[in-house]
Order: C-alpha cells, then sequence, then structure tokens
C-alpha cells in the first residue's frame, strides 16, 4: 500500500526542517528553500521507511512540492 500524502510531507518537513504548515502542494521547492542536500535527505528517509530506491535524478524534473511527492508516491507504489 502506498503511503499517505501526509506521510511524504511529514518526512519532508523534518529532513528539510520546514514547518509542514508551509508546504502546500503548489509550493515550489525554490520558494521554500529546499536544497539539493535537503532533496537527498529527504530522498534517504524515504528509502530507510519504505524499502525502495529514489535518485536524485528521478524528481529533478519536480519544481512544485505537489510534483516532488507525486513522484515519490509512484516510486513507493510501484515497489
Amino acid at each position: 500500500m502506498p503511503p499517505a500524502r501526509d506521510e511524504i510531507v511529514a518526512i519532508i518537513a523534518q529532513e528539510a526542517r520546514i514547518d509542514e504548515a508551509k508546504l502546500v502542494p503548489d509550493a515550489t521547492l525554490a520558494s521554500l528553500d529546499i536544497a539539493s542536500l535537503d532533496v537527498v535527505s529527504v530522498l534517504f528517509a524515504i528509502e530507510d521507511r519504505y524499502g525502495v530506491e529514489i535518485q536524485a535524478e528521478d524528481v529533478a524534473s519536480a519544481e512544485t512540492l505537489g510534483q516532488f511527492v507525486d513522484i515519490i508516491m509512484a516510486k513507493v507504489a510501484a515497489v
């Protein structure tokens, strides 16, 4: 069963140290100051929690938080 969107957002909030209330789907990763190091940290946390491998290149096309979460959820669901 794929994770709930809220679970993914909670991991992003924790790993990127951002208030969860700011993590709205249409916010851009740049406006949230989510740097590439934060992305890697989030991906490691997702991999550890869900036993899936996600490369940084897999999420490189994501511009908004919603797109980022959608890609992660699709990868986790495919396992």
